[in-house]
């Protein structure tokens, strides 16, 4: 009788581990990926605060300094977003995220600026990315959290936000926002490598960037504690 139900308890263990193994096997036929398959990199973020900019790139060119350039080269303030289509040809161009910026989630402003000013925004990524290959870093992109502002974008920030101006140069579509407490890895080219950068890094040398553009008269910059943003305005 005990030889019977040991025999029996036996087979029924056969019968679990045998149930576990197909039910492994079928699990892996549904997770693991194809060798062919492209395996997408995870963004990898780097943050951290104001504390690790050297104070040489806190800029201070105020709004009333910026205000001037920004209604010498910018459009004419819109009072609502649907007067956008109005202007779009030849006054403003269309910006979107790429490999060496990202524009970030936009809730009081839309991706657009004047030509010089896109231009501007493109050279000091441009060059952000050289500095980071020049000093042997891997590939970071910055984030690029506001740009053109309506009349009524103005007055729906000023609700909620103590810092915004009523006369805000960001309805010139000059004026833009890069963040500095926040970058994103990417690969840009995935056969190059390079080191991992900290914060304090990444921030000092985009204020690097920065100073040389601001120095050789191409924009006014800002900085900001509020917003944790540089706010720069272009002199084209």
């Amino acid at each position: 009788m005990k030889t019977k139900t040991h025999n029996i308890k036996r087979a029924r263990l056969l019968v679990a581990v045998l149930a576990l193994m197909v039910g492994t096997t079928i699990a892996m036929s549904f997770t693991l990926p194809n060798e062919d398959e492209a395996i997408d990199r995870p963004i990898i973020k780097v943050t951290g605060g104001s504390a690790n900019l050297k104070a040489i790139y806190r800029f201070h060119d105020v709004n009333d300094t910026q205000i001037v350039a920004a209604q010498n080269f910018g459009i004419e303030p819109l009072k609502l977003r649907s007067d956008i289509d109005s202007v779009l040809t030849g006054k403003l161009s269309l910006v979107e995220s790429s490999n060496i910026f990202k524009i970030d989630k936009l809730t009081h402003s839309v991706p657009y600026l004047t030509p010089s000013a896109a231009q501007l925004l493109l050279k000091i990524a441009s060059n952000f990315q050289q500095k980071l290959r020049d000093n042997g870093f891997a590939q970071y992109r910055f984030i690029v959290t506001s740009l053109l502002r309506t009349e009524d974008d103005v007055r729906r920030l000023m609700r909620v936000n103590r810092n915004a101006v009523k006369k805000s140069c960001h309805m010139y579509a000059t004026t833009f926002d890069i963040a500095y407490n926040c970058f994103e890895k990417v690969d840009i080219e995935p056969d190059f490598e390079g080191n991992d950068a900290t914060h304090r890094q990444l921030v000092n040398l985009l204020g690097e960037t920065l100073q040389e553009l601001r120095d050789g008269g191409l924009c006014f910059i800002k900085f900001e504690r509020g917003q944790p943003c540089f706010h720069i305005t272009t002199r084209q």
